[in-house]
């Protein structure tokens, strides 16, 4: 029988269903708050949790942050997003992977990718006002390209980033206030 994180058996029957959501919702919100151990625990205690996609990508995310198994954490993300591929939750945990595996450009390439796959958003619905049901996660994918800086565009898009050009154009562009 599965124990919860007071080590008290989780109810069997109907209840343990309500519980195990209960469990898990708990889970989420501590693992966004920083507690990844915790929240790891949680997730792995119950394999019932493991048939839910949101379940699995947050585990995966908490796998490579405290394990370093980044493998592993990027199957069980891209498994989730798999299952539902417009969830923004599931473009998080992966984006929050790549940047605990190096892989900035990656990370950055995936919260923008989790914004744009968000319902509504291929008929031009804004960012700033998404569905109720993903605003969390929308907020939390915002927060976290703030934290790594967002970049303005480059003047020519056809050219790398740290192309020469690209630097001096967009400096120039700056400086006389256009961009």
């Amino acid at each position: 029988m599965p124990y919860n994180v007071s080590l008290e058996p989780i109810p069997d029957g109907p209840r343990a269903d309500t519980y195990q959501m209960n469990a898990a919702q708990q889970a989420f919100q501590s693992i966004d708050d920083g507690g990844t151990l915790q929240g790891l625990f949680v997730l792995e205690s119950s394999p019932e949790l493991s048939a839910i996609p949101s379940c699995n990508s947050y585990r995966g995310y908490c796998i490579a942050k405290e394990r370093g198994q980044f493998r592993e954490a990027v199957r069980l993300c891209q498994s989730a997003l798999d299952a539902e591929p417009h969830n923004p939750v599931h473009y998080l945990n992966l984006g929050r992977v790549f940047l605990h595996a190096g892989d900035k450009s990656k990370a950055i390439a995936t919260f923008w990718k989790g914004i744009s796959r968000a319902p509504g958003a291929e008929q031009g619905v804004t960012v700033a006002a998404p569905s109720q049901g993903h605003a969390r996660e929308h907020a939390l994918i915002l927060d976290e390209l703030r934290r790594l800086g967002i970049r303005k565009r480059v003047p020519f898009s056809s050219l790398r980033r740290n192309h020469p050009l690209n630097r001096i154009a967009g400096k120039l562009l700056a400086t006389f206030g256009v961009r």
